[in-house]
C-alpha cells in the first residue's frame, strides 16, 4: 500500500545530491542548505514538497505522462529505462541515497520518454517543477550546477552509445562494473563489493547484450580472477585489470 505523507526537512539537515553519469555517481554536492539556499529558499521546498514511500516495482512515471516533479531519493533505489516497441530494455540509470533525478522537467514540457520504477523499496521526495523553479531564480549558483548537470548526463549517455557501438561485451561489462563501483562499492578484504543485485539479464540491459552473452563475459571475468559473484553481487578482486579491460 502506497504511503503519503508530507516531508519534513529541518534547514540545517536539507541538502540535495545532484548525480553525475549514467548511474548516478555521487560526485558532488552541488546544493547545500546553508551555503547555497537562502532560508525563505528552504522553507518554500518543505511546503511544497512531498514524501511517498514506494515498494518495489512500483511505477513513478512511464512513457507519455507529464514531467511534472523534481525527485530526490532518500532512501532505495530508482532505475530509469527505456522500452521499444519490441518490449526489449535498455537501463539507464540507477539513482540511490541523496540522488537528484527528473530535472529534464525544468527544462521543457516535453513528456517523459522513459520508465521511472522503484528498483527496491525507496523513500522517495517529489518537488513540483514550479517551486523549484521559482528557488533557481534566487539562486544562481543552483541554475548553474543544473545546466552542469544536464551537460554530464548527456555527455555520458554519448560515450555510452560509444561503447555499445564499438566495444567488446567484456570491455562493456568492465565499464558497467566501475560506475556501478562508485556509487555501490563497499571495501572489504577481497575487493570492491558492488552492493547492488543484479541478474544476468539486468546486466545485458545495461550493457546492450544477450543474456547469454553476457553470461558468456563474467564467466571470463571469473576465470581470469577479475572478478567473483556472489548470488545476484559482484565482488571487483583485479581493479587495475578491470580498468585495462575496460580501454581493450
Amino acid at each position: 500500500m502506497l504511503g503519503k505523507h508530507r516531508a519534513v526537512f529541518k534547514a540545517h539537515q536539507f541538502s540535495l545530491v545532484f548525480a553525475k553519469g549514467v548511474f548516478g555517481l555521487d560526485v558532488q554536492r552541488c546544493l547545500e542548505a546553508r551555503g547555497l539556499l537562502e532560508q525563505r529558499g528552504l522553507d518554500l521546498l518543505e511546503q511544497v514538497s512531498e514524501a511517498q514511500d514506494l515498494r518495489r516495482r512500483h511505477i513513478i512515471w512511464e512513457p507519455g505522462q507529464p514531467a511534472t516533479h523534481v525527485c530526490l531519493v532518500r532512501g532505495g533505489i530508482v532505475k530509469i529505462s527505456k522500452v521499444n516497441e519490441e518490449g526489449r530494455e535498455l537501463t539507464l540509470h540507477f539513482f540511490t541515497r541523496d540522488h537528484l533525478f527528473g530535472e529534464f522537467a525544468l527544462v521543457g514540457d516535453a513528456p517523459h520518454d522513459t520508465v521511472a520504477e522503484a528498483y527496491e523499496d525507496t523513500l522517495l521526495v517529489r518537488i513540483p517543477r514550479e517551486e523549484f523553479q521559482r528557488v533557481m531564480m534566487r539562486t544562481p549558483a543552483l541554475a548553474l550546477r543544473l545546466v552542469k548537470l544536464v551537460t554530464e548526463r548527456r555527455q555520458r549517455l554519448e560515450r555510452r552509445v560509444e561503447n555499445l557501438l564499438f566495444r567488446s561485451a567484456h570491455s562493456r561489462l568492465a565499464s558497467l562494473f566501475l560506475e556501478l563501483a562508485q556509487s555501490f562499492g563497499v571495501r572489504d578484504s577481497r575487493g570492491l563489493i558492488i552492493n547492488l543485485k543484479l541478474t544476468h539479464k539486468e546486466i545485458a540491459s545495461l550493457v546492450g547484450a544477450t543474456r547469454e552473452t553476457v553470461s558468456f563475459a563474467i564467466l571470463d571475468l571469473r576465470r581470469d580472477g577479475i572478478i567473483l559473484t556472489e548470488g545476484k553481487r559482484v565482488v571487483i578482486l583485479d581493479e587495475e585489470g578491470m580498468r585495462k579491460l575496460r580501454v581493450a
